[in-house]
């Protein structure tokens, strides 16, 4: 009988070595006929001759090696594995497809229609195996709290600390490029504070506050030049306050203080984070409250409980400062709102505690319907015209503007016709595929009306499906594909001045520390920064929130995973914006630290 058994357990052993080496060998050649694929669609098989190369036989070796670490996770843990897979299979394709997009606008020749869309995602099915090793490591990772957990007092020392080094340490910045940075839309702004007449386009909290601040600093210090520096010092004492905030947080919850400093670290040296913290922007002013307003969500996630009294007054105010700076701010609370409730219906259908969630979304509107009475008040008080209607078209403008651009001789004439009565051709032949600002500019705001322009865009989409599924894809590669775009823009230079007596230059004291700082451009990134260029753009940040997801489901932390949503949330409305770009993500980008100690930390330790 003993003998029988340990005859069929060997035998079943066998059976599992034969299915494993199965396994590994049908999807170790799978990844070469894959990477063959691939390269064909690409339309480099005349340039790179994989097939004949010994680096498919090294492709094959590394796929029978890495698919026999991923047949041991499955059997170890399936839930962790199909996370860990789906994650890969993610990062895979889009890079696949954001190399061919890239690749087609550098050279053309490339099969972005549908055969060669499936020959990528079949590719990108079996390439995904190789990386599911990488995240399933990644999920089983931890972080475990600090062995005591401070006082307030230590808390509140720590945080004065903190602040005093980060502003402390921008200020070489600001000497770089004294007096500051008059840039991006400031022009415009600049122009209607001295004016005293104002539009919705840009955020009226925002004119107020930067043109204001720049004729004070001229009414008390004699010059423009003084009144930017002054911009210059407040915003970046307001930003590297609200750094300093998230940083107490992690000291208060008992984080290690290898976390905490690593952290403040990146908040410190990132060269975008103290430009940008002197430029004229409305983004930095964001930033800085949608920081602490992540910050104080962190918090009440990790007590399971909501602010009550000041607390709860300082958190609805940074929410409603937040969407009072940016006018997009307030559709992701929207959105999120919207999830929240969803999450409450699941946890009801599936009888379990759903009423922080419910509270949640009832905090979510509230802010909202704060941030929108603030902002009427601010457009009737201001006697405000109303914003551009183009700036909520960028991507149906992308659509028509590519389907002109690349099948011009294919629209029948009254199409045409109809088209370049919205549009000025000479704009339209500007277009670009990463941002919609030559297009929109050429938006003729005397004869637009919407349902014309609706009925064509729709009409125009039967016809070129194929641009409309491209034009978007190519506007926002910044969210999506970590192979390099033009997310990475920042501007290092004056705008001119919009008369002759409102002008200001930059005076630099370090001018050597100016020279680092504008080194920082799109082609020298990606030309002298192999490896570490990824964690320049966009795209690396926003697969950050989605690991983060992915991290957050996989440990069952489900309450936490308010968290990432509040990030995703407003990465979604940048689908809609004009492009993708640091100063658009500068928020996001510094949640990160605290995403991740979030994901991989246990839970905090208790007072």
């Amino acid at each position: 009988m003993r003998r029988n058994r340990g005859i069929v357990q060997m035998d079943m052993r066998t059976g599992r070595a034969w299915k494993e080496t199965f396994f590994r060998a049908v999807t170790a050649a799978g990844m070469v006929f894959g990477a063959s694929g691939i390269v064909r669609v690409y339309g480099l098989e005349d340039i790179i001759f994989f097939n004949k190369e010994a680096i498919s036989l090294a492709l094959f070796l590394l796929g029978w090696h890495m698919t026999g670490t991923a047949w041991r996770h499955w059997h170890e843990d399936r839930r962790d594995c199909i996370i860990a897979y789906v994650m890969a299979l993610g990062i895979v394709f889009t890079e696949v497809l954001g190399t061919g997009m890239r690749t087609e606008v550098a050279r053309g020749g490339v099969n972005l229609g549908a055969r060669g869309a499936a020959v990528m995602a079949a590719a990108s099915l079996v390439l995904a195996v190789a990386a599911e090793p990488w995240f399933f490591r990644l999920l089983r990772g931890s972080l475990k709290p600090g062995e005591t957990r401070p006082s307030s007092k230590d808390v509140n020392r720590m945080f004065f600390t903190a602040w005093g080094i980060l502003f402390v340490g921008y200020v070489p910045c600001i000497l770089a490029f004294y007096p500051g940075l008059y840039c991006y839309d400031m022009i415009w702004q600049w122009s209607q504070f001295d004016s005293w007449g104002f539009t919705t386009h840009h955020p009226l909290i925002h004119t107020l506050m930067a043109g204001g601040m720049i004729e004070l600093g001229k009414a008390a210090f004699g010059t423009y030049s003084r009144g930017l520096f002054l911009h210059s010092v407040v915003q970046t004492l307001f930003l590297t306050g609200a750094m300093a905030f998230a940083i107490r947080f992690l000291v208060k919850r008992g984080t290690r203080k290898w976390a905490a400093a690593l952290t403040g670290a990146f908040f410190l040296l990132f060269p975008f984070f103290p430009v940008l913290g002197i430029s004229t922007t409305k983004d930095t002013v964001f930033g800085g409250f949608f920081l602490m307003t992540f910050t104080c969500i962190c918090d009440m996630v990790d007590q399971k409980q909501f602010y009550r009294g000041w607390p709860l007054a300082g958190f609805m105010a940074c929410s409603v400062f937040m969407c009072l700076f940016r006018n997009n701010a307030i559709y992701g609370l929207a959105v999120m709102a919207c999830c929240l409730l969803l999450f409450w219906i699941m946890a009801k259908i599936r009888h379990r505690d759903g009423r922080f969630f419910v509270r949640a979304a009832g905090l979510t509107l509230l802010c909202m319907v704060l941030s929108q009475g603030m902002f009427a008040a601010l457009e009737k008080g201001l006697k405000a015209e109303t914003g551009s209607k183009a700036e909520m078209l960028s991507l149906p403008m992308q659509q028509m503007a590519r389907s002109y651009v690349y099948h011009g001789e294919e629209f029948a004439e009254e199409d045409r016709e109809e088209l370049l009565r919205f549009f000025d051709e000479s704009w339209i032949l500007r277009y670009k595929y990463y941002v919609s600002d030559p297009v929109k500019a050429g938006l003729d705001m005397d004869y637009f009306e919407l349902p014309g322009f609706i009925r064509l865009w729709a009409k125009l989409g039967r016809q070129f499906p194929g641009e409309y599924i491209r034009a978007p894809l190519y506007n926002m590669m910044g969210l999506w594909y970590m192979g390099g775009d033009s997310s990475c823009y920042m501007e290092y230079d004056m705008s001119p001045p919009f008369d002759e007596e409102h002008g200001v230059e930059i005076k630099s004291r370090l001018p050597w520390l100016k020279d680092y700082y504008s080194w920082f451009t799109d082609t020298n990134i990606q030309r002298h920064l192999p490896g570490l260029s990824l964690f320049f753009y966009t795209s690396f940040y926003s697969w950050c929130v989605a690991i983060g997801a992915a991290v957050m489901w996989a440990k069952r932390k489900y309450l936490h995973m308010i968290l990432p949503l509040f990030l995703a949330c407003y990465g979604f409305t940048l689908v809609f914006g004009p492009c993708i770009i640091i100063r658009y993500f500068m928020g996001i980008m510094m949640c990160i630290p605290i995403l991740a100690v979030m994901a991989f930390e246990s839970a905090p330790l208790k007072e």
